[in-house]
């Protein structure tokens, strides 16, 4: 048996394939996946990100539903390990009545902060035509504005 402690470590990008590999195994039998988003773990910092989102990228929507608005914070930039998985995940969300809920406080969120980065990753989630379809008319139009948007 090892403890979350051991499976974080093992997570860690700097370790080995196999070790890494063994550790998102062993992550997959952890019953709260909490653990495994934006994971503020001392020892190795960001670096078991990227491996905690595939983890939490092969969870079915019942298992990701109450964390929903943590991973939508996760998008908010794409650089951050993981957030690209995630963000990938996300657009394949079935249950688009509850990510819409989400994804409309999060668009209010960044327009009322500024944070047009982040509103150009939600609006990557445009992608779910279902989801599109649930949004409300003046957040569609918004996230219309950041859809494909390119920063260079």
């Amino acid at each position: 048996m090892y403890s979350i402690d051991e499976i974080m470590d093992m997570l860690d990008w700097n370790n080995s394939a196999e070790i890494q590999q063994k550790g998102i195994e062993l992550a997959n039998s952890v019953e709260s996946i909490n653990v495994f988003i934006l994971p503020a773990n001392p020892r190795s910092g960001i670096n078991v990100w990227d491996n905690c989102a595939k983890i939490l990228s092969d969870k079915p929507d019942e298992r990701l539903y109450p964390y929903l608005s943590q991973l939508l914070e996760w998008i908010e930039d794409l650089n951050w390990p993981g957030a690209l998985i995630i963000l990938d995940r996300l657009k394949k969300y079935c249950d688009v009545k509850w990510l819409s809920f989400n994804v409309v406080i999060y668009v209010k969120r960044a327009v009322a902060t500024r944070r047009y980065v982040w509103l150009s990753n939600l609006a990557e989630l445009l992608d779910n035509e279902k989801l599109k379809a649930m949004l409300p008319e003046d957040i569609q139009e918004i996230l219309q504005k950041y859809y494909h948007f390119s920063w260079d």
